[in-house]
């Protein structure tokens, strides 16, 4: 097992609903979640900024709570949940991380 993970940084398309100074990519949230998470799970972010954990979290079938005290990037995590509940937009958005070894990788957990 490698002790480090190759991933992309964010790409334009993670940022269409507004910007936050330390956003994660969503490779690496993804990532993290599937490594130590059940499908249905509960995920606590107090700190969620724009959501990208949660982001994540609903992309894989797991239940996720953020907390922020900034409402202007509550407004941003408000508006990319919004734009994942669309099915085709969850399903462009699964297509498009990468940072795993193959297409389907990501399908297989």
């Amino acid at each position: 097992m490698k002790d480090v993970w190759a991933m992309p940084a964010i790409a334009p398309w993670e940022k269409k609903c507004g910007k936050h100074p330390t956003q994660k990519p969503l490779a690496v949230l993804t990532r993290c979640i599937l490594a130590s998470t059940q499908p249905n799970a509960w995920i606590l972010d107090p700190f969620t900024g724009s959501s990208t954990t949660g982001i994540a979290a609903n992309l894989l079938g797991r239940r996720f709570l953020g907390i922020d005290k900034e409402e202007d990037f509550l407004k941003i995590s408000i508006a990319r949940k919004h734009e994942i509940e669309n099915n085709s937009t969850a399903a462009l958005f699964k297509q498009k991380l990468n940072g795993f070894k193959s297409k389907n990788q990501l399908e297989l957990y």
